[in-house]
């Protein structure tokens, strides 16, 4: 199978559409695992959070005058920040996943009718090569 770059109009990779699939599934499953790894993150993040609070809210009442807030309005703000660039990723890897999932209908839809090429992004293409360099895949 040709795959043809979506930009550029000129053949990018040559492979086999079995080992495309592969390459596809495989990289689905990389992306899923960055979702995970982003909502590990935050949810760390938040543990932290919660365990200050804990922590402010245990000391009294002059103690807590000394030591002030632990989530300043400044950390409250950089917090939302880091939380909805996290969030705005994955929802960015969900898309490239949903993608993916429409390149493979394409190329099972391909291989019935004896299509030879398929058009990719530029952005799929590197991904795809680089995790072909990193199976032992030939592409």
């Amino acid at each position: 199978m040709l795959v043809i770059d979506e930009v550029y109009h000129h053949t990018a990779l040559q492979i086999s559409s079995s080992d495309l699939l592969y390459l596809i599934e495989r990289l689905k499953v990389k992306k899923e695992n960055e979702i995970e790894t982003l909502k590990q993150k935050i949810e760390q993040f938040e543990q932290k959070r919660r365990a200050e609070e804990v922590a402010y809210q245990s000391l009294s009442p002059v103690r807590k005058w000394f030591a002030g807030r632990p989530a300043s309005h400044h950390q409250a703000v950089e917090y939302m920040v880091q939380v909805k660039e996290r969030f705005r990723k994955m929802e960015q890897i969900r898309r490239r996943i949903r993608d993916l999932d429409q390149i493979m209908e394409r190329i099972q839809s391909a291989n019935h009718n004896r299509q030879e090429e398929i058009e990719l992004s530029p952005e799929i293409i590197r991904e795809i090569r680089q995790l072909s360099e990193t199976e032992d895949v030939q592409a």
